[in-house]
């Protein structure tokens, strides 16, 4: 017989949605740092897309998703401590190096994987590397790997076995997160946009609050902890 999925998917967005009302400012700050600093790499990329430079498109795009993914270290610690009901250790992931260096080497593989896999080989790629490393925020985050690759190791590790699952929860919270567009839909202005990227780090953080509920669950279950 079947085990059952461990964390059922209205757990994850009853849990996402209360840890993001019960701690707003700290995750909306780290939610908003990250996708600025995407934002501005986005810009540039664009830029060189117009310009008829595909490939400094394509470096730029990269250097600014590992950037954005290694200063995302806080918000992966945040959504941990929301997930657990801890009061949330604002200066907590910057005080350990080895951590932002983690992050960084994780960033680096997991991008470089989901962005090639993007634009050259139909998304199978990036759809892979969202499946077997997308906990590494998480492991870093609670320290649960020493170094990056070892957090990797550790991401593939947790969703063995839960592979499908795992994909239909990706799609679903994929979906959700497609709400924040909903203003663009009407018309693209300066005030759509804002709203767009208003609700984006709303959409965001009750997706990562709720990740960090399955990954202690999947957790627990690999008897990691």
């Amino acid at each position: 017989m079947r085990e059952q999925f461990p964390l059922p998917i209205s757990a994850m967005f009853r849990s996402g949605i209360s840890g993001y009302v019960k701690n707003v400012v700290p995750l909306t700050v780290a939610a908003a740092i990250t996708i600025a600093v995407f934002g501005v790499f986005r810009f540039w990329a664009q830029i060189s897309i117009n310009d008829g430079k595909t490939f400094q498109s394509i470096v730029v795009d990269l250097v600014g998703l590992v950037l954005a993914g290694t200063v995302a270290l806080p918000w992966f610690g945040y959504a941990l401590d929301a997930a657990r009901g801890k009061p949330i250790d604002i200066a907590g992931p910057w005080r350990s190096g080895r951590q932002i260096a983690a992050q960084f080497v994780c960033a680096i593989f997991f991008w470089a994987a989901f962005l090639l896999g993007l634009r050259y080989l139909a998304g199978i790629p990036s759809i892979l590397a969202t499946l077997f490393y997308g906990f590494y925020g998480y492991v870093v985050a609670d320290r649960a790997a020493q170094g990056g690759l070892r957090a990797l190791g550790t991401s593939v590790r947790l969703g063995t076995k839960r592979r499908v699952a795992l994909f239909a929860i990706v799609a679903l919270f994929g979906a959700f997160n497609l709400l924040a567009a909903i203003p663009l839909g009407y018309a693209v202005s300066a005030f759509t946009v804002v709203l767009s990227l208003a609700l984006l780090t709303a959409t965001a953080s009750i997706t990562l609050v709720g990740g960090a509920c399955l990954y202690d669950v999947l957790t627990d279950r690999l008897g990691e902890r």
